[in-house]
């Protein structure tokens, strides 16, 4: 049996107040008790403010530093007291058996394997316009769509389904740097590289059902934070630095290419916007300013 199993429930939001009162419905649906609701608020109005404090007193409610995923995740973690923590994005519904499931993985993980869970983390997939998502490793250009294999290690996580111990957050935080995008990528090779496991629990699956609000807002980061975060795999947590740099340029000439095919001209300057994204983060990463 499980000694210690409290889940604090981390929900990041910007401007979705409607998503984001579906999210917190479905936590009171659950059949494994949620020790704790975290909501950290990175809205530009009042409007979620008022939603969690009228209708959701129980829920602690966090202003946001208005910085991005990565520091708005890293807000949340502040407040957590539970034993494991679980993300969900504001337009994420909880499974009513999901974390029940987990538990019941790990359960048979300490009898079958004999194993701390201290430093185990647990991902399932997600359901996303009626397909299953499941972890997928990146290729060498960051995007993750390779399948792993079966018994195969993993290194990667679907954030909306995927419960963190605790502990790891001692070792490991998100990148403040990354607005949008691959920053759970970034985590968790990370976490691994810290000696921390992952592993797959194919039945316990949460439902995502996509926004559109804040899309425009975020679109322009996207593609920085992947070249960003897998050069930074390369360089700092496998220490190849040459693959890093050949990297570079192979991912700069592709984003520039494929920028161009799909908008033509004018996708000079959004191929300008991000690289001067990507030069600014690996400055910040690697020659911060005293």
């Amino acid at each position: 049996m499980l000694k210690e199993f409290n889940v604090s429930v981390c929900i990041c939001t910007r401007n979705r107040p409607e998503n984001l009162k579906k999210a917190l419905d479905s936590l009171a649906n659950s059949t494994y008790p949620i020790y704790e609701t975290i909501v950290s608020d990175d809205s530009t109005n009042s409007d979620t403010t008022t939603l969690v404090q009228s209708h959701y007193p129980h829920v602690k409610y966090l202003s946001g530093p208005r910085q991005g995923l990565g520091a708005n995740r890293n807000n949340a973690i502040k407040a957590i007291t539970g034993s494991h923590v679980l993300f969900i994005d504001d337009d994420v519904v909880l499974g009513e058996q999901f974390l029940a499931t987990i538990v019941a993985y790990l359960e048979n993980y300490i009898q079958q394997e004999g194993d701390d869970i201290d430093n185990l983390i647990i991902t399932g997939p997600q359901l996303d316009h009626g397909y299953l998502m499941f972890p997928n490793d990146q290729n060498f250009l960051g995007f993750q769509s390779i399948p792993y294999k079966e018994g195969e290690e993993l290194r990667t996580v679907v954030i909306n389904s995927a419960v963190f111990p605790a502990t790891v957050f001692q070792k490991v935080l998100f990148d403040e740097k990354l607005v949008y995008g691959c920053d759970e990528v970034d985590f968790t090779t990370r976490a691994v590289k810290a000696g921390f496991k992952i592993r797959l629990c194919k039945e316990a699956v949460n439902l995502h059902l996509p926004s559109l609000i804040n899309r425009d807002f975020y679109k322009p980061y996207h593609e920085a934070s992947r070249i960003y975060v897998t050069f930074k795999r390369y360089f700092s947590t496998e220490q190849k630095q040459s693959k890093a740099l050949f990297y570079l340029l192979v991912a700069s000439a592709h984003t520039t290419v494929q920028t161009l095919k799909v908008e033509g001209i004018q996708g000079i300057l959004k191929a300008f916007h991000t690289f001067r994204l990507v030069s600014s983060y690996v400055a910040l990463e690697y020659f911060p300013q005293r």
